[in-house]
């Protein structure tokens, strides 16, 4: 007769596989780790080639002695020197295209040591990291009679063929110098840069706006364009439809998703559940997209 395993020989086993994982788990992470440095390092490389590539097409940009010019990830993007989704391989995020580099001109004798500078000539080009965390000093960008959801977004609701000719914005820096004429920006679809808003075709649409002030301090903002549809938005309700009759409490908002094809949907539900006594209880929720169209469905809690 076949002999299974003993209580102690499969404990014996689980702690081989435990004593195995600690030590490949951190060799393992540490090999991920590298190799997403080594990504990141190029990637950093990449965009300041493409400052450099952007200095060799604009001379007259570069700076005099002891003189430091300012640029933008998002002006290189535009310039088509970089891709629109470089990303940092760390974060798996886009680069902002508030990113700054800056050129200077530091002569012959300057040694550089920085993984986030690159000297080619008299000319040193940094990447400018510690100016995306001084927030207080970033140039402010205002959509003209737009204001943030609840969810933070810039949202802005056409309907099909509507112009969108009202569609403005201006810009100043922390000290009040208007810097509206140096706002640039791109149209993207689908994750794809478009050249122009389609308003004949239900969809959404991000403007990606960024501007750069005279000390090297950067804002961007994105202004969702939602080309209004006629389609509802789905509501996914959770399997988790029965519960004990001495729970008091139940979140009837856990698990349940909406999608439209907008990308934007807010649920709300109606109905109750009477806690302690046993029946059934209908809770229905009701979706809803930017463009007004409304899509409901019913859930029915067991309590027993």
């Amino acid at each position: 007769m076949k002999k299974g395993f003993t209580l102690v020989e499969l404990l014996g086993v689980i702690v081989i596989l435990a004593i195995i994982a600690l030590l490949t788990f951190p060799a393992i992470e540490k090999v991920i780790k590298k190799s997403s440095d080594t990504v990141y390092d190029a990637q950093i490389n990449t965009i300041l080639t493409a400052a450099y590539d952007f200095s060799l097409k604009n001379i007259s940009f570069l700076p005099n002695n002891n003189e430091i010019k300012y640029i933008t990830l998002g002006e290189l993007k535009l310039d088509g020197l970089v891709d629109f989704d470089i990303k940092d391989p760390r974060t798996k995020e886009k680069f902002p295209d508030n990113l700054v580099i800056s050129i200077r001109n530091v002569g012959n004798s300057y040694k550089n040591n920085s993984d986030l500078s690159r000297k080619t000539g008299n000319y040193l080009y940094t990447i400018e990291l510690s100016n995306l965390d001084n927030k207080s000093l970033e140039p402010i960008i205002n959509l003209t009679g737009l204001t943030k959801n609840s969810n933070g977004d810039y949202i802005l609701i056409k309907s099909l063929n509507e112009s969108l000719s009202d569609i403005s914005y201006t810009a100043q820096s922390i000290s009040g110098v208007n810097l509206t004429d140096k706002v640039r920006y791109y149209i993207e679809s689908n994750d794809s840069v478009v050249d122009s808003i389609n308003t004949s075709n239900p969809g959404i649409y991000k403007i990606h706006y960024f501007v750069i002030d005279d000390n090297g301090y950067a804002q961007t903002l994105i202004l969702n364009v939602i080309i209004s549809d006629t389609t509802p938005p789905t509501i996914t309700i959770p399997s988790n439809n029965t519960i004990n009759k001495n729970i008091s409490n139940f979140n009837l908002m856990e698990g349940v998703e909406c999608s439209d094809n907008s990308g934007f949907c807010d649920v709300t539900y109606s109905g109750e559940i009477n806690f302690g006594v046993v029946g059934k209880y209908i809770i229905e929720y009701t979706a809803k997209d930017p463009s007004g169209n409304t899509g409901t469905s019913k859930r029915v809690i067991t309590v027993k």
